[in-house]
């Protein structure tokens, strides 16, 4: 069983939405200004996303706002979040959830925050994560 309910889940589902749109605007702004936009894949531009630094986020309050509630859970819930992405994208099965919770364990650090906010596709991971272990 995951260490944290659906609905913290889904809360963090969609303030990573909202800090996604924001940061994929901005960037769409930028890129427009400068480049033609049909030079760039989704996975450029995501690169281009995840290049930001964490005090260019500094005054974003959704980046705040995210980060914020990824680190006020606890440890074994920041575990089963990890695990809960990377079922989501393939990782690990929804009958792996044990392992992937054991690994995201092993793994741990001081940057899970950075980590999961760093991830493409984040929220739309999260989601189908959550999808997958409440299935089983």
């Amino acid at each position: 069983m995951i260490p944290l309910s659906p609905e913290k889940i889904k809360f963090i589902i969609s303030v990573a939405r909202e800090y996604r749109e924001g940061s994929l605007a901005m960037v769409s702004e930028e890129l427009s200004e400068i480049h033609h936009s049909d030079s760039y894949t989704e996975h450029s531009v995501a690169g281009l996303v995840e290049d930001c630094k964490s005090e260019e986020h500094a005054q974003d309050s959704a980046y705040n706002e995210l980060k914020g509630a990824i680190e006020t859970l606890n440890e074994e819930e920041r575990f089963g979040l990890v695990a809960a992405m990377w079922i989501g994208r393939g990782t690990y099965s929804a009958d792996e959830l044990e392992t992937a919770i054991k690994d995201a364990r092993a793994s741990d650090n001081l940057h899970t925050a950075e980590y999961l906010i760093g991830t493409p596709l984040l929220p739309d991971y999260l989601e189908e994560g959550l999808i997958q272990i409440s299935e089983d």
